[in-house]
């Protein structure tokens, strides 16, 4: 058992509370109470390092526990996961505003529950280095503020995108112009064989990636309260604080964030083409190689084969001398039959001899497809 690592269960009912107790007992160091009270209590002389909290408890539910934790300066940074047999956008989004990391349905597998519990683990294990990221974001924000428009960072932002060569420098580009914005939100990518949500700290919260999920069928553009998301067919960007109260400011923002999603977008595309284009080439420059080593192994074979029948005429003309030699022919006649024979073996020859004209076929189809290539990978 870890006894360093501390959880604490929330829940009102006993057999559920239990139950979790039992199921991360042998794992971690873990303590359960049956309100939100009681939590808070024991929390004034320790602060675990996770919490999960069911929302629909008596007297004070979970989301006003979790906000409680929150707005505790030793207690904000911890994780909450939250556990609801509510499985609906809005019950998610009460989660979020509480400060919750992460959400489950009941009735839940507890195999779900402890990967859920080892992700927001090994995510608060690098906590100080995302603060750190966090303040330097916020320095940034400043700076940028301070000396550019809005226009001005949608220009930036557009001009930054053209030298990105990687799907990682697209999304930090991305969630700098939101910074540059004063804006707080997450990028989720949906690539072949990538699926990634990130927020300007880094990997997004579970729960955050989930929400994503549910907007993306709302809409290319969805508002809900002072949020937006942003969704195309391979990038969706979720805004937290759009500025509602500011109605010409929060238009403009919207307008801006429009173009630079959709442009992320394109440029997704283009890069997805590249990747593949950059296969292709390599498909194609290994068939250039092997239609090169068939070329010279053609040829080789080819010049073995007329040389073993010009030796093996030579060979038939000297056995031919030896047995004209015991039938008594004359001169003359030896000579006519092997005249014959040399010039029909020579025709022979001469049928089959395309060995060179193949070899120039294939050296130029090799040529041909070499300069289809060029274009490929420019």
């Amino acid at each position: 058992m870890d006894s360093e690592y501390t959880l604490f269960i929330v829940d009102d009912v006993e057999a559920s509370r239990r139950m979790v107790e039992s199921a991360f007992g042998q794992l971690y160091n873990v303590e359960s109470f049956a309100s939100g009270a009681a939590c808070l209590e024991r929390m004034a002389a320790k602060v675990p390092d996770l919490f999960l909290l069911d929302v629909d408890m008596p007297g004070m539910d979970g989301y006003a526990l979790c906000r409680q934790i929150k707005s505790q300066p030793a207690s904000s940074a911890v994780p909450v996961i939250f556990i609801s047999a509510l499985d609906d956008l809005e019950s998610r989004l009460a989660g979020y505003d509480a400060g919750g990391d992460d959400f489950i349905v009941k009735p839940f597998k507890l195999a779900e529950l402890k990967q859920k519990v080892v992700v927001l683990r090994r995510t608060g294990e690098g906590q100080s280095s995302l603060q750190q990221r966090l303040e330097d974001s916020h320095m940034l924000t400043s700076l940028v503020m301070s000396n550019l428009d809005e226009y001005a960072v949608l220009v930036n932002f557009l001009r930054s995108l053209n030298t990105c060569d990687g799907y990682r420098e697209v999304a930090d580009a991305t969630l700098n112009m939101l910074k540059a914005f004063q804006l707080d939100g997450a990028l989720q990518y949906r690539l072949p064989g990538l699926e990634m949500t990130i927020n300007i700290d880094g990997e997004a919260r579970p729960l955050e990636a989930s929400i994503i999920s549910l907007v993306r069928s709302l809409g290319t553009i969805a508002t809900y309260r002072n949020r937006a998301a942003f969704n195309f067919d391979r990038v969706s960007v979720l805004v937290n604080n759009m500025p509602m109260a500011d109605p010409e400011l929060c238009g403009r923002i919207r307008d801006h964030l429009a173009i630079a999603v959709e442009t992320v977008d394109a440029k997704l595309l283009a890069m997805l083409v590249h990747q593949e284009s950059t296969q292709t080439k390599g498909g194609i420059s290994t068939l250039l190689q092997t239609l090169g080593r068939t070329v010279r192994s053609f040829s080789d074979k080819y010049e073995q084969a007329r040389f073993q029948g010009t030796e093996t005429t030579r060979l038939m003309l000297g056995e031919l001398d030896v047995q004209f030699a015991g039938l008594g022919m004359l001169e003359s006649q030896e000579e006519i039959i092997k005249g014959i024979i040399q010039s029909r073996t020579d025709q022979l020859i001469d049928i089959f001899d395309f060995g060179a004209e193949t070899e120039k076929t294939l050296n130029d189809l090799s040529v041909r497809l070499g300069q289809t290539l060029e274009p490929v990978g420019k």
